[in-house]
C-alpha cells in the first residue's frame, strides 16, 4: 500500500476539521461588509456553470384588444424580448503552508489550529476583494460592478451585450446634481429630495428600490437630519454597518453604508433587477493542496466562480454628486 503523502494528510485534516466551520467562515465573508451582507440576503442566486448566465430581458409589451363577436384582433408578432449575457469570472485565493511552518506545529492541535488562520485569512481576501469589486467597474478578469451596472454615466458602452448607446431603456437612472445632504432649501432638506427624486425614477408602480447603500458621511449627514426632522425612523438593533441592525428606513427601504461606496455616491437597488450569481461547484470551494516545484510548500486555493448582473437597469439609479 502507498504510503499516504503529506499533502492528502492536509486535505483530510481541512476536510475532518473545516469543513464543519466552512458555513461560519462564509457567513464573515458576507456579513462583515453591509453590502455583501445585502446582497445575499436580498439578490444572491446559485447558477449552475456554463460558458455564461443568460438573463433573458423584457424591453416592451405586446398589443391587445377589446372584442367582441366576430371582430377581428391584433396578430402581429412584436419585438420587445431579448437577453443578456454574463461571462462567469473566478477568484482564486490561496492557503500556503511552508515546510518551516508544518513543522512547527507538527501536533494535531497546532495543525488544526493554523490550518483554521490561513483559510480565514484567504475567505477575508476573498471578502475584502469581492466588495471592493462590487463598488468598482470591471477590469481584467474581475466581475462587473456598479459602476458598469448603475453606471454613473449610462448613455454608452455595453452592459451583458446590450448597447446603452443606441438601447436607450437599457440605461440606469442617475442624478448628478451637486447634492449638500444635510442643508435646506426652503424648509426642505436637499438631501431628501434629492432622494426622492431618484426614487421616483427607478420606481414604476409597485416596483421600487429595496435597498440604498451610501458613504459613510452621507450616510451621518442623513441619520442626523432625518433623526432632528423626524422624517425616518431607525430600526433598534446593534451597530450601523449591519443590515436590519441600525438602517435608516427611507420609503420602506434600508439605507445603509458601506466603507467601498465611492466618495460622493448613493445607489438606490432594486433586488429583482440586480443579481449576486454564484455558481454551483465553485461556491467558496477548496482545491487539493499540491506541492509547488520551486518551494518547500503546499498550496491549495479557496475558488468562487460569480458575476454581478442585471436584467432591467432601469429600476436602479445612483447619485454622484453628494456633499
Amino acid at each position: 500500500m502507498a504510503a499516504t503523502s503529506t499533502t492528502e494528510v492536509w486535505d483530510s485534516a481541512w476536510t475532518s476539521t473545516m469543513r464543519s466551520k466552512r458555513k461560519r467562515l462564509t457567513d464573515t465573508v458576507f456579513d462583515e461588509y453591509p453590502f455583501l451582507a445585502w446582497l445575499r440576503k436580498n439578490a444572491l442566486e446559485t447558477e449552475n456553470g456554463g460558458k455564461e448566465i443568460q438573463e433573458d430581458v423584457m424591453y416592451g409589451k405586446n398589443t391587445g384588444g377589446w372584442f367582441n363577436g366576430y371582430d377581428e384582433v391584433n396578430t402581429d408578432a412584436v419585438d420587445g424580448i431579448t437577453a443578456a449575457f454574463y461571462p462567469w469570472r473566478y477568484l482564486a485565493v490561496p492557503i500556503t503552508i511552508s515546510m518551516t511552518e508544518e513543522m512547527e506545529n507538527r501536533s494535531t492541535d497546532k495543525a488544526i489550529k493554523m490550518l483554521e488562520a490561513k483559510t480565514k485569512q484567504s475567505m477575508m481576501t476573498i471578502r475584502d476583494t469581492m466588495s471592493a469589486a462590487l463598488f468598482s467597474a470591471q477590469s481584467g478578469s474581475a466581475i462587473l460592478g456598479l459602476q458598469d451596472l448603475v453606471a454613473d454615466a449610462p448613455t454608452s458602452g455595453s452592459v451583458g451585450g446590450i448597447n446603452r448607446a443606441t438601447e436607450t431603456w437599457w440605461r440606469s437612472q442617475v442624478n448628478a446634481t451637486s447634492t449638500n445632504v444635510d442643508a435646506l432649501t426652503n424648509g426642505i432638506v436637499d438631501g431628501l429630495s434629492a432622494m426622492s427624486t431618484l426614487w421616483n425614477s427607478c420606481s414604476e408602480d409597485n416596483t421600487t428600490p429595496k435597498g440604498i447603500v451610501t458613504t459613510l458621511t452621507a450616510f451621518g449627514d442623513l441619520e442626523t437630519v432625518m433623526e432632528s426632522t423626524g422624517y425616518a425612523r431607525l430600526n433598534s438593533g446593534g451597530g450601523s454597518a449591519k443590515i436590519d441592525a441600525s438602517s435608516i428606513n427611507f420609503r420602506g427601504a434600508n439605507v445603509f453604508y458601506d466603507r467601498d461606496c465611492p466618495s460622493g455616491h448613493m445607489y438606490m437597488l432594486n433586488p429583482n433587477t440586480i443579481k449576486l450569481k454564484i455558481q454551483k461547484g465553485l461556491n467558496f470551494a477548496k482545491t487539493p493542496f499540491k506541492e509547488p516545484h520551486n518551494q518547500f510548500a503546499k498550496v491549495a486555493f479557496i475558488v468562487v466562480g460569480a458575476q454581478f448582473i442585471t436584467n432591467n437597469p432601469r429600476r436602479n439609479g445612483v447619485a454622484t454628486t453628494l456633499t
